[in-house]
């Protein structure tokens, strides 16, 4: 794993500096999404601590604020980009106890979170004025923290798969959405600056 981690890196770092690239282009991305991994694991994590403690501890008022970060690529040429990706996810609940005769007690706040860093590469199908179609993938580890309950802090494997993204805009600043799974979500969006 961290012979892989290590390759992943020196590809990300090193090839682009060595690559020709007569358009030199870059672009910086603030990113946010909804439905990602972590949130799915969170969910997971409340079905299955209801399930095993047969119905006596629950969640409630769940909060899923999202994943935000920021993105970096630079092209090498007019088509594939290497860079990299920083995201933050947050999501918090009540925990309840239930006892026999259906009563809740809140027990205190229960956090989680989840700050990823990736290397990626990004291809560009479409690269037109106003337009652009793309595809991503990424992958890195994920450092999840916890705030009450038994969870504990840990670190796991990190990743995006985007086959469809699209930007609009001009030539300097665009918007652009995304589809695909991951730490970045299932939908994700934002603003992106080309330079």
């Amino acid at each position: 794993m961290r012979r892989l981690v290590t390759l992943i890196l020196c590809i990300t770092v090193v090839f682009p500096v060595f690559a020709k690239n007569d358009k030199d282009r870059d672009e910086i991305s603030i990113v946010y999404g909804q439905a990602t991994v972590p949130q799915f694991a969170y969910v997971m994590g409340e079905v299955f601590g209801a399930m095993f403690s047969l119905g006596h501890a629950s969640f409630e008022n769940p909060h899923m604020f999202g994943a935000a970060g920021l993105e970096y690529v630079h092209y090498v040429n007019d088509w594939l980009g290497f860079g990299g990706a920083v995201m933050c996810d947050y999501m918090s609940a009540t925990t309840v106890s239930v006892d026999k005769d259906g009563n809740k007690t809140p027990n205190g706040q229960f956090k989680l979170g989840c700050l990823s860093t990736m290397p990626l590469v990004k291809f560009a199908w479409l690269n037109r004025e106003r337009v652009g179609l793309y595809s991503k993938v990424a992958a890195g580890a994920g450092y999840f923290f916890a705030n009450g309950g038994d969870a504990k802090d840990n670190f796991s494997v990190a990743f995006q798969l985007t086959p469809v993204g699209v930007d609009f805009g001009g030539e300097q600043f665009r918007g652009f959405v995304e589809a695909g799974i991951g730490m970045q979500g299932i939908v994700s969006g934002g603003v992106r600056w080309f330079f």
